[in-house]
């Protein structure tokens, strides 16, 4: 009787051995796919390289870069127009000034033709002389208007003064104020002995 039951003692504990061995496999085997689940996940281990994706931040860099580059050609393209304009406004005075001279020599020399032909009456020659002298009038205070606007700090001035007594100033800058229009008008009336009224400015670049 006593044998016996050292036998089952024997076997009960085989068993309780073996169901405990049984159940550290099976806690070993899950302990291991829950670690691989981990190397399969996208947490980063300690000494893993890491990869970051620097598709926003480069695309914000560009954005930026392209951003100051437009910046750059919008204001090198303000300054191209700049100088454009500013040669245009060159010419214009050039040509304006040519023109002007080129009338009235010409007037000039026709009156000093009338008053040179024998033909012609004396009061036909008193009347172009008086006109030459006129002309030469206008001529000299368009001059003496032109020099005193560029001491204000205009770089060029043309001064039209038209038979009725009316002075067309066109003066190079890109605006002019309600001011600096008075001033330049004011000169120029001062000059030509006439009302300010009779004045007219404008600016052109």
């Amino acid at each position: 009787m006593m044998v016996f039951k050292r036998k089952q003692i024997v076997v009960l504990s085989l068993v309780l051995m073996i169901v405990i061995a049984g159940y550290l496999q099976y806690s070993y085997k899950k302990s291991s796919i829950l670690v691989s689940e981990i190397a399969d996940s996208d947490v980063p281990r300690l000494g893993e390289a890491v990869y970051v994706d620097n598709s926003a931040l480069f695309d914000g860099e560009v954005a930026e870069k392209t951003e100051d580059s437009d910046k750059k050609d919008n204001k090198k393209d303000d300054k191209n127009k700049t100088v454009q304009a500013s040669k245009q406004a060159n010419e214009f005075f050039a040509q304006a000034k040519m023109d002007k001279d080129k009338t009235r020599g010409k007037n000039k020399d026709e009156l000093e033709n009338i008053s040179k032909d024998p033909n012609a009456s004396k009061e036909l020659k008193s009347q172009a002389n008086e006109k030459i002298l006129a002309l030469i009038d206008k001529s000299e205070k368009e001059m003496a208007i032109e020099t005193l606007i560029k001491e204000k700090g205009y770089s060029d001035v043309v001064v039209f003064i038209a038979d009725d007594g009316s002075l067309d100033i066109v003066v190079k800058a890109q605006t002019l104020s309600d001011i600096e229009a008075t001033q330049i008008a004011d000169i120029a009336s001062r000059q030509a002995n006439t009302e300010i009224s009779n004045v007219y400015v404008r600016p052109t670049f």
